[in-house]
């Protein structure tokens, strides 16, 4: 947090080596963050008009939370104003609902693996061909997922925020929060056992 604070100082100053490492550090984290909201066209966009708003209201920033939580909170304000200008706002009451679990039916009655998950090997060329169109299955499956669980998995799992700054950002309880991050985990789970077992997307 040292580290930090001494960015903010360099950045109230209007020190510009201070503006790219901030931009270097958070803007791939903030056009990710948006692309569930906004789609993948106007997530630069957001995180061009956060940078707009933040720099101009770094002088306010007290440092209560971390500089990602509030980046993060103004994305996901500008996503949303974004949204309300092409008239296809949409509610959010419904994020955080539990909709049960996506692989309950890989289970037995007493919880256990009716069929375990396979371990995975990288030894030769064709299994790491395999390894890299996994990768863009991850990818694929990550932006299918409902936008609430999208947006958490990506915030813990690219942005490395923790739970509260999650829940702080998008306005949701805590437990919500860990709710969404354990069902997109569970259907990206789903996606890897599909394609162990079958080979394909």
């Amino acid at each position: 947090m040292d580290d930090e604070q001494e960015l903010l100082r360099r950045l109230r100053r209007g020190d510009n080596g201070a503006l790219e490492t901030v931009i270097k550090l958070h803007h791939a984290f903030l056009v990710a963050m948006a692309m569930p909201l906004v789609g993948s066209e106007s997530a630069d966009d957001v995180a061009q008009e956060t940078w707009l708003k933040a720099f101009a209201a770094i002088g306010k920033f007290e440092g209560r939370s971390k500089l990602r939580t509030w980046l993060a909170r103004i994305a996901i304000n500008e996503a949303h104003a974004i949204r309300r200008k092409r008239g296809r706002e949409v509610s959010l009451d419904g994020w955080g609902v539990d909709n049960g679990s996506p692989i309950a039916s890989r289970f037995n009655e007493q919880g256990a693996w009716d069929v375990p998950p396979s371990q995975w090997h990288h030894e030769t060329p064709e299994e790491l061909l395999t390894e890299a169109e996994l990768y863009e299955c991850i990818r694929k499956h990550l932006h299918k997922l409902p936008s609430d669980q999208q947006s958490v998995v990506m915030m813990r799992e690219l942005g490395g925020l923790d739970y509260p700054e999650i829940a702080q950002a998008l306005g949701l309880a805590e437990g919500n929060i860990r709710v969404l991050l354990h069902r997109g985990r569970q259907r990206m789970h789903a996606m890897l056992n599909h394609f162990e077992e079958i080979g394909t997307c």
